[in-house]
C-alpha cells in the first residue's frame, strides 16, 4: 500500500526515460550565464562535445557550489558556478584541476548591438571542489529549505537520525486502512462500491493516453466512515477519501496518506521527480471525522526514497523517513541511489 502500481509503473517509465537522457540532460537543462567576450571569441570556444569522450561523471561536493574557470587558474575569468551535487562529465585531468564540458553563456557587441548566446565549452573545476556521489550528504541547515517558503516555524522539528534508529522505529502498515472486499467490486474498467446510499460507480479510462485515469482501491478507514482509493493520471496521482455514506469526495492527498498510531494526524508525502523535491502534507483529524490540512510543504533539499518508499510512525507525533539529498537521488548513470539518510519528523 505503498505507491499505486498504475503511478508507480508511470514514475517506472519516467525514471526510464531521464536515465535514457541523463548524459546530456543534467547540464542542457541548466540555463547558463552570460560571460562577456568578443564575437570571435564566443564562436571559437564553441565544442563538439560528442566528440569528446567522458572519463567519469562527479558531483560538485563544495556546500556553496563550483565556480567554471576560462583556464587552469584561479586568475582567469569565471564563467559560471555549479551548484551543490551538480553531476560533471570529466574529459581531462590537470594537476589540480579537472577539464570538464560544460554549456556556457556569453555575451558580446555585433554591430553595436548586444547579442548573447550559448554553446559548449571545455572549461575547468578545482579539483578540491569535486568528488563522489557518497559526498552528497544532507547537513542539518538543508532541512527546512522548501520551494514554496512556507512557515515551518512551530509546525515540524526535523533531525537526521542514523539507520540504527531508523531500523528501531520501523514498523507495520497503519491498522486504520483496511480492505472490505464485499464491498468493493470491479468489472471491465468500473469500479462499484457499495455506500450508505446505495453503489456509486468510478470509471476508469486507461486507454485514454493524456486523459488517462484509473482507479484502484485501497482500503475502508472506519474511523473516519470513510473509503480510500488511489487515482492513477498520465504523469500524476493522487489518492482520494470518499464518505462511505454517499460517496462524496471528502478530502485528495498527494500520495499514500499515512494516519498516526492515534488517528489524530495524517501524512503524505510525494517524491516529486519533476521538481526534485518531497511534497509534504500534514493533517489533522478533528470532532472525530473532520479533516483539515494544517501544513503543505515541497521540501527543496530531500527527496523520499522509493522501491519501496518507507514512513513509519514512532508515536502518535513523531515519524521517520528514509531520505536522500534531491541532488543525490539519481545515480552516476541516472538509477534511483540507495545510499541512505534517515529523518525524524516531529508534529508540533
Amino acid at each position: 500500500m505503498k505507491i499505486k502500481a498504475v503511478f508507480f509503473f508511470l514514475f517506472t517509465a519516467f525514471t526510464a526515460l531521464s536515465c535514457s537522457n541523463s548524459d546530456t540532460s543534467s547540464n542542457s537543462e541548466n540555463e547558463p550565464k552570460e560571460h562577456n567576450s568578443s564575437e570571435k571569441a564566443a564562436v571559437e570556444k564553441n565544442v563538439d562535445v560528442y566528440e569528446i569522450p567522458t572519463i567519469k561523471k562527479l558531483f560538485v561536493v563544495k556546500s556553496s557550489g563550483s565556480f567554471i574557470y576560462e583556464k587552469p587558474d584561479q586568475e582567469s575569468a569565471i564563467l559560471d558556478t555549479l551548484e551543490y551535487g551538480y553531476r560533471v562529465e570529466v574529459i581531462g585531468d590537470e594537476e589540480n584541476w579537472y577539464q570538464i564540458k560544460e554549456r556556457i553563456g556569453r555575451s558580446f557587441i555585433r554591430n553595436g548591438q548586444h547579442v548573447a548566446s550559448s554553446g559548449w565549452e571545455v572549461v575547468y573545476l578545482p579539483k578540491a571542489d569535486i568528488g563522489s556521489l557518497t559526498q552528497i550528504k544532507l547537513k542539518t541547515k538543508d532541512l527546512y529549505e522548501t520551494h514554496n517558503q512556507v512557515q515551518l516555524k512551530d509546525k515540524v522539528l526535523i533531525n537526521i537520525i542514523d539507520k540504527e534508529e531508523f531500523e528501531k522505529a520501523k514498523s507495520k502498515d497503519d491498522h486504520f486502512v483496511n480492505r472490505q472486499n464485499a464491498l468493493v467490486s470491479s468489472k471491465d474498467s468500473v469500479l462499484a462500491v457499495t455506500t450508505g446510499n446505495g453503489k456509486v460507480e468510478y470509471v476508469s479510462s486507461p486507454n485514454a493516453e493524456e486523459s488517462m485515469k484509473v482507479y484502484n482501491y485501497v482500503g475502508h478507514v472506519s474511523y473516519l466512515n470513510a473509503y480510500l482509493l488511489s487515482i492513477g493520471y498520465y504523469e500524476d496521482g493522487e489518492y482520494m477519501l470518499y464518505s462511505s455514506d454517499n460517496g462524496k469526495e471528502i478530502i485528495s492527498f498527494n500520495d499514500y496518506p499515512y494516519f498516526s498510531p492515534d488517528g489524530k494526524y495524517i501524512v503524505s508525502i510525494y517524491t516529486n521527480p519533476y521538481d526534485l523535491s518531497s511534497d509534504f502534507q500534514l493533517y489533522k483529524v478533528e470532532d472525530g471525522q473532520k479533516v483539515k490540512k494544517e501544513l503543505d510543504a515541497s521540501f527543496s533539499k530531500w527527496m523520499v526514497a522509493l522501491e519501496p518508499q518507507e514512513v513509519f510512525w514512532l508515536n502518535p507525533s513523531t515519524l521517520v523517513v528514509k531520505v536522500l539529498h534531491a541532488q543525490a537521488f539519481w545515480d552516476e548513470d541516472g538509477d534511483l541511489n540507495n545510499d541512505y539518510q534517515y529523518l525524524k519528523i516531529k508534529i508540533l
